[in-house]
């Protein structure tokens, strides 16, 4: 785990270093491109940190004594677009509706030997 972090905090300053070099004498098209691939980049490191954190639960849960696990997802979103025409009058709408429930509760209590086989 140590090794991610240490390879995620290594790639984030080359990425600032790469783009404090030079920047000032890029085109507006060449700083958005380069834009583009920093978020990119950002975000295959965040899912890679993600697939980390989730490798790290799994394996305290393999050797946890005792697990105790509470998890709620729930992202829920509405819209709608109407335009309603006729002789007299034109009428548009628009309308939206969001709902985010996240939860998420992990215990471990005690450590347990790992055996692999």
């Amino acid at each position: 785990m140590l090794f991610t972090t240490d390879l995620i905090s290594l790639a984030v300053k080359k990425l600032v270093e790469s783009y404090s070099d030079d920047s000032s004498s890029k085109t507006s098209s060449e700083l958005s491109e380069e834009a583009t691939k920093a978020e990119i980049e950002s975000r295959i490191l965040l899912s890679g940190a993600k697939v980390e954190q989730e490798l790290a639960i799994a394996r305290r849960i393999d050797s946890a004594e005792e697990v105790e696990i509470e998890e709620y997802y729930d992202t829920t979103g509405k819209g709608n677009i109407g335009v309603t025409a006729n002789c007299e009058s034109l009428s548009a709408g628009i309308g939206g509706e969001g709902r985010k429930v996240t939860k998420r509760v992990i215990k471990f209590k005690g450590c347990a030997p790992i055996n692999q086989s």
